[in-house]
């Protein structure tokens, strides 16, 4: 079984995605491993990349001019993860929305997206159920005295630093299957969990829906 952890850069208005990155794991001796890594920029069709997302990412217009379409980079990005029965697993609920909804929008496959898990809703489960709460992935870190390796905002790197994460909490995770239309059937279903408001949490489009669900 791999464990793909992934993480998505968007646009601001329309929330295209831009940026894919990912990173392969398996357990190796008994020990979850990173393997190798998946990394693309992806054109947008309908948004503008803005100065607001230049900053926040450090993607820039060059950077997507040349890159490959929505359907060029999933294809690319699905045959990179290959045939092997697979988790996909990302930090939140925002990147399972983006793949669905770019995918619906540009009449791509969704069948693919199954058996995917919310590393920061298990997390947050584990380290603050009481609480209610939702980590974001700096302060998950430091609640795990690890520390951030890269650049924040950025795709990649933010795969490569949830999965140090995973690292850690894997043993008390017990990781869900699910096919794409359970997937698609839960997309706006509210979760258990809410995201802290603090100024130092990272941005999430997600962050001023939790309200609405108290």
């Amino acid at each position: 079984m791999q464990y793909i952890v992934y993480d998505l850069e968007m646009t601001n208005r329309l929330s295209e995605i831009i940026e894919i990155g990912a990173i392969r794991m398996k357990v190796v001796n008994g020990e979850l491993m990173h393997l190798d890594t998946f990394q693309s920029f992806v054109q947008p069709k309908m948004d503008k990349l803005n100065t607001r997302i230049t900053n926040l990412t450090g993607i820039t217009k060059k950077d997507l001019i040349s890159a490959p379409s929505y359907t060029e980079a999933i294809e690319s990005f699905r045959a990179w993860i290959g045939l092997e029965d697979y988790y996909l697993c990302s930090w939140g609920p925002e990147d399972k929305w983006a793949l669905i909804t770019d995918s619906t929008f540009h009449q791509t496959d969704i069948e693919w997206i199954i058996n995917h898990n919310d590393l920061q809703f298990h997390f947050s489960m584990l380290h603050d159920s009481d609480k209610g709460f939702r980590y974001g992935l700096s302060r998950a870190l430091q609640t795990l005295e690890l520390t951030y390796e890269g650049s924040k905002h950025r795709a990649l790197d933010d795969a490569i630093n949830t999965a140090k994460i995973l690292q850690k909490i894997f043993s008390n995770v017990v990781f869900t299957i699910n096919p794409a239309s359970y997937m698609e059937s839960k997309l706006f279903e509210p979760e258990k969990l809410v995201y802290k408001t603090k100024a130092e949490e990272e941005i999430s489009p997600f962050a001023s829906l939790s309200k609405l669900f108290n």
